[in-house]
Formats: structure tokens, C-alpha cells, sequence
């Protein structure tokens, strides 16, 4: 017993659930008339062209004389709504907003059919007018852009030539010199790099002049040697001032 309830299968020997089940196949229906026909060929109704009137006609034709089943045909058949010429879906004969309320049990129901110009459809399809451009009229960067055949108020960004404007608005220039910003470096005249020099070389002084003095650090014995001589510098001051001159007489 004691084995029995031991017994543990390893996981990878476990096999998934439903394993080894066999299920029977569902034989495939073709949809054809032939296989779905419980009628006779020779009993079978008449085939009338309009499948979805088939049911309509033979009520019909059993309640209403002939004459009148095949007025309301002719008008089922000729009666089409009209095309919208925007957004190409059918117009209904309700032009105007209407509404019919109707109370039964305590229960009021409201139908509204609006017009077909208020719907969403129509008025997708309709061409609507955006506000201008929030940008500032009066920016450099605005007026250089539009010199170049940008509008603001077209709603279109930059980019691909002749629908977005220019690709790039702001032409490059290559710098092949070392000339900071703002230096007259761009000539390539001897006199041109002669005054170029002349400017650098006094920057450069002028740079060395505003430039703080150089702090020098002492070591332990040149430290003690100025203390030193700051020591003696002051007591010769203060033989010098306090010192009386009838008692250097006296001392000879």
C-alpha cells in the first residue's frame, strides 16, 4: 500500500489533457439547392427572380386580387431613393425633423428621424474651413519661409518639393577655417589673414594680462624660514618705534 501511494510520474512523462481522446469528424454540408430541396423538382414553386419577394407575393396573392398586388409591385420596383450628391448615400423622403411620441402602459417612446444633412456621413464628406495658423506673423523665421512659398495656412509641414515647400529652409555653408564667430576670417587675401593674425595676437595679451598670478606653493622648510623673517621684521619695528633715545644715551 505503502508503494501504491508513493507512486509519482515524472513531468515530462505526464501526457497533456484530453490526450488520446478521438474525436469524430464533422462531415462537410455543401450549401447547394440539389442537397437542401425536400420538394419535388416538379412540385417546386417557380423561381421568380427576387428570392426575398418570393414569401411577400404569395401572401399576397392570396389576400389581395391582382390588380391591386401588382400596383404595389410596380411601385416596390420603381420607387428608388434619390443619390446625395456629396456623400453618395440614398435620401430618404423625411427632409425635415419629426417627432412622434406615443404613450401605451405608461411607457412613452419618441421616434426623431432627422434630416440627411445632419448626419455624421454627410457631414465628413462635407469640405470645412480651419482657423489660421496660431504662428507669429512678425518672426524671421516665419518671413524667410514664406519667401520661399510656405503658407502657414495651408496645413501642410515641409519637406517633399512641390507640395511642402522647400526641403531645407535654411541653406548650409561649409567653414573650412578655424575662425570663431563673428571674426573677419572669410576672405582668402594675404591682407585679410595678416589682420586676422594681428587681432589673435592681442587678444591672446590681452588675455594674459587679465589672467590671476600664479599661486606658488611652499614646502614645510620654506614655510619656517618666512616665519622666520616676518619675526624679525616685526621687532626691528618695534625697536624702531618704541625704543627712547635718553636711555640709548645712557646704555652708551
Amino acid at each position: 500500500m505503502s508503494d501504491e501511494e508513493d507512486y509519482f510520474l515524472p513531468l515530462e512523462d505526464q501526457r497533456v489533457f484530453g490526450a488520446g481522446i478521438r474525436r469524430k469528424r464533422v462531415p462537410f454540408v455543401r450549401s447547394s439547392e440539389h442537397e437542401l430541396n425536400t420538394t419535388n423538382a416538379t412540385t417546386a414553386a417557380p423561381n421568380t427572380g427576387r428570392p426575398g419577394l418570393s414569401i411577400a407575393d404569395k401572401y399576397l396573392s392570396i389576400v389581395m386580387p391582382k390588380s391591386s398586388q401588382s400596383k404595389t409591385a410596380n411601385s416596390a420596383t420603381e420607387q428608388k431613393p434619390a443619390i446625395c450628391e456629396v456623400c453618395n448615400l440614398p435620401l430618404y423622403p423625411s427632409s425635415t425633423t419629426t417627432t412622434t411620441t406615443t404613450i401605451d402602459n405608461n411607457y412613452e417612446s419618441t421616434d426623431t428621424h432627422k434630416p440627411h444633412e445632419s448626419s455624421l456621413a454627410h457631414q465628413l464628406c462635407l469640405t470645412h474651413s480651419h482657423p489660421p495658423s496660431h504662428l507669429d506673423r512678425t518672426r524671421h523665421g516665419l518671413r524667410y519661409l514664406s519667401s520661399y512659398g510656405w503658407d502657414p495656412d495651408s496645413r501642410v509641414g515641409l519637406g517633399a518639393p512641390g507640395r511642402e515647400g522647400i526641403r531645407e529652409p535654411i541653406k548650409g555653408r561649409l567653414k573650412a577655417d578655424t575662425v570663431g564667430l563673428g571674426a573677419d576670417g572669410d576672405s582668402d587675401d594675404d591682407e585679410s589673414r595678416r589682420k586676422v593674425g594681428i587681432k589673435r595676437r592681442e587678444r591672446e595679451k590681452k588675455a594674459e594680462k587679465n589672467r590671476p598670478a600664479r599661486v606658488e606653493k611652499l614646502n614645510a622648510k620654506e614655510i619656517r624660514k618666512g616665519d622666520l623673517e616676518a619675526r624679525r621684521r616685526g621687532e626691528k619695528l618695534k625697536e624702531m618705534f618704541y625704543q627712547r633715545e635718553d636711555v640709548q644715551k645712557y646704555l652708551g
